[in-house]
């Protein structure tokens, strides 16, 4: 086993049993821990759309009301496209409960509801939202008296799921307002303290950010601000956390995130959902660092960090900037920090180490590692699955390290429609370096539908995808030109698109794009 096996399988692959493993010259000395509402109600049932196809809805803007009926409160479609003026449905709120609803008489059933306007009110009407497919959030919904908020999802389909559009939340004015979302009730909280003081009195609860939340206020946190290993439900509802800092702890058995840790392997994950951390700082001589969470046994979705992460710890770590290591599932997120060790490492721009699934989500972010390591633009080790991802951001380990500008190390896991632009910086001492991976030990047909983009990498004289294995198969070197001409062979254009104006042109997942700057 090389060094960077060895770190990267101890930083990132935590097997139980024991101490801390320090790995050093390519040999494990020790052991690593185990761990391997009152009034206004507003009810959604939803589900999601198929990414690039166009579904019916009953869209609320400022445009004319069209195509729909309201009578005592209840708004139905008399057509499977439909309109509703936000002043009218604000107007219907002011006196009394309004219900919108994608199901009309007579067959009409449009998919799904858009919200495009700012909607708020301060009466203690309800409002109800019930679509048969998704609830897409596109502006901001302020609940601005003692009112509340009830989602129900999948009203007569499957897989839906309630989405926040870049800059579009829902705010609750008094916590005492209502939430309850599949018929579950949460509790609002508005700060990081309140959040981890409720999560430690009972972890499997359901919780909910109030509103958008500036940390400053806090000064930094020497340690996981929500330290109780969380197994509830989390929603963010579109609002974002920003200036947080943690000191992280040279503590081998702690996880270092916003969250420690969601689920278990002994216990049913948690979930987290459309959150935003911005302006992030880690610092200190952490070992096993995330922005959102530590260590993810659970499902994460709709969720985004930006900032900068660093460990100074000089006999190892492992970072990502989303989470240390996915064990569940990750899809629909991004990450843009810059990710940082002095010494030993095992990081990656989404995640240090995959174990689970992530699937359309991306990297934007700087990743460095130091010598005897590995980096990747998403991901350092990845023994699970990564489908409809990418990254963008400059990879750099010293020598004798893996490094790639998807991933680091690729044990038998699998990937497809993914790729990675970054520059990579190593030295002619990187055994493993690679276009796209810089090592893969997986099996044969794993990787499907991969690229590296030979310009901006600067390793078009290289010619390899992966460090350790000429011409493999999966694996193909474009450049950037040839990468905005049109979407790569085996990219699904109902989950990619590409256009001048986004992602400097190169493919973008329409459902998750990137934010505009």
């Amino acid at each position: 086993m090389t060094a960077a096996d060895c770190l990267a399988r101890c930083l990132t692959d935590g097997r139980t049993s024991g101490s801390w493993l320090r790995c050093s010259a390519g040999a494990m000395r020790s052991g690593l821990p185990a761990r391997r509402s009152s009034g206004i109600a507003l009810i959604v049932l939803a589900l999601s759309p198929v990414a690039g196809q166009v579904f019916a809805a009953v869209t609320i803007s400022s445009a004319a009301t069209q195509n729909m009926s309201c009578a005592n409160g209840v708004c139905v479609p008399t057509a499977n496209n439909a309109v509703l003026n936000v002043a009218d449905l604000e107007t219907l709120l002011a006196s009394g409960n309004a219900t919108v609803t994608t199901t009309g008489s007579g067959g009409i059933q449009a998919d799904d509801i858009d919200v495009k306007a700012g909607i708020s009110w301060t009466s203690t009407g309800v409002l109800s939202f019930n679509a048969w497919r998704s609830v897409a959030v596109s502006q901001p919904i302020a609940v601005n008296g003692a009112s509340g908020l009830s989602v129900l999802t999948n009203g007569g389909g499957a897989g839906g799921m309630l989405s926040f559009s870049s800059g579009a939340n829902v705010s609750f004015l008094d916590l005492a307002s209502s939430l309850s979302v599949n018929g579950a009730a949460y509790t609002l909280e508005n700060s990081i303290a309140a959040l981890a003081t409720a999560i430690a009195a009972n972890p499997g609860g359901n919780y909910a950010l109030a509103n958008n939340y500036d940390a400053s206020h806090d000064g930094t946190y020497s340690n996981s601000p929500i330290p109780t290993e969380f197994s509830g439900n989390f929603e963010g509802l579109g609002n974002t956390i920003s200036n947080l800092s943690i000191t992280a702890p040279a503590n081998t058995n702690t996880y270092v995130g916003l969250f420690a840790e969601i689920g278990s392997g002994n216990e049913s994950g948690g979930t987290l959902a459309d959150i935003a951390l911005r302006k992030l700082r880690i610092n200190g001589q952490g070992i096993f660092v995330g922005g959102l969470v530590g260590r993810n046994d659970g499902a994460i979705s709709g969720a985004s960090v930006e900032g900068s992460i660093q460990s100074d710890n000089t006999n190892g770590s492992a970072i990502g900037c989303l989470a240390y290591t996915n064990v569940g599932s990750i899809t629909l997120s991004s990450a843009g920090c810059s990710v940082t060790s002095v010494g030993l490492a095992s990081n990656g721009g989404l995640v240090s180490g995959n174990d689970g699934v992530i699937t359309q989500s991306y990297a934007t972010g700087a990743v460095k590692s130091g010598a005897s390591g590995g980096a990747g633009g998403v991901v350092d080790y990845n023994q699970g699955s990564i489908t409809e991802s990418y990254a963008t951001g400059a990879v750099t380990a010293g020598k004798d390290s893996a490094i790639g500008t998807f991933i680091g190390h690729n044990r038998a896991a699998s990937t497809s429609q993914t790729y990675g632009t970054g520059y990579l910086k190593a030295t002619n001492k990187n055994p493993d370096k690679g276009g796209y991976v810089g090592d893969d030990t997986s099996p044969p047909g794993s990787i499907a539908s991969a690229y590296w983009d030979t310009t901006t990498s600067g390793f078009a004289k290289l010619g390899r995808g992966a460090g350790n294995i000429k011409n493999d198969p999966g694996i193909t070197g474009l450049t950037t030109t040839q990468l905005q001409a049109g979407l790569p062979a085996g990219f699904d254009p109902t989950i990619w698109a590409e256009t001048p104006s986004i992602n400097n042109g190169l493919p973008y997942l329409i459902a998750n794009p990137p934010e505009k700057k």
